[in-house]
């Protein structure tokens, strides 16, 4: 077997390839840092708890007399600490009923589109709104009557308005109501 000579050449190149090796191994940090990343976020989340109920102030008569008002107030309290945004929806049980109901247009907004009146401003924690209406005028009838009253809050936080607001728990858009 014949015996190969070591060339100052070939000598080069093995210290050449090995000091590349080295340099590969000391940066492997920073290369396999391009190739994965990661970050991790902790977010805390609160629900707020918003409870309401409808107040009603009534003393329902015995029988309907044809042209009479009665008096009957109809408020909503928040019965939570969150601040909310508050809207009723009121029918009459039969709608051929004569009936004249004089809602508070200052504090709350006309029937809207939905069917609903919506309280103008946030109604805060603890407090009462300013009743929708204060009486119910009967028309030329002697007929018995229920009035249906169904009130909705939602988080006042985050919203300007509460069409705003309503709508965004439907996923929609505020339809300028």
């Amino acid at each position: 077997m014949r015996k190969r000579k070591r060339t100052p050449c070939g000598r080069a190149l093995a210290v050449l390839v090995l000091t590349g090796i080295v340099v590969q191994l000391i940066h492997m940090p920073e290369v396999s840092a391009y190739f994965a990343d990661r970050n991790e976020k902790n977010n805390v989340l609160q629900v707020g708890d918003n409870t309401s109920t409808i107040e009603e102030k009534f003393d329902p008569p015995d029988t309907v007399t044809p042209d009479t008002t009665y008096n009957k107030t109809v408020s909503v309290r928040n019965q939570t600490d969150t601040p909310c945004y508050v809207r009723v929806f009121v029918e009459k049980d039969q709608s051929e009923i004569p009936l004249f109901i004089a809602f508070d247009t200052k504090h709350w907004t006309e029937k809207q589109a939905d069917g609903y009146y919506y309280y103008r401003t946030v109604l805060e924690g603890k407090k009462k709104t300013e009743p929708l209406f204060t009486s119910v005028t009967t028309g030329k009838t002697e007929e018995t009557f229920r009035i249906l009253i169904y009130e909705e809050t939602v988080q006042a936080q985050g919203f300007q308005t509460p069409q705003e607001a309503f709508a965004s728990i439907r996923g929609e858009q505020e339809s300028g109501v």
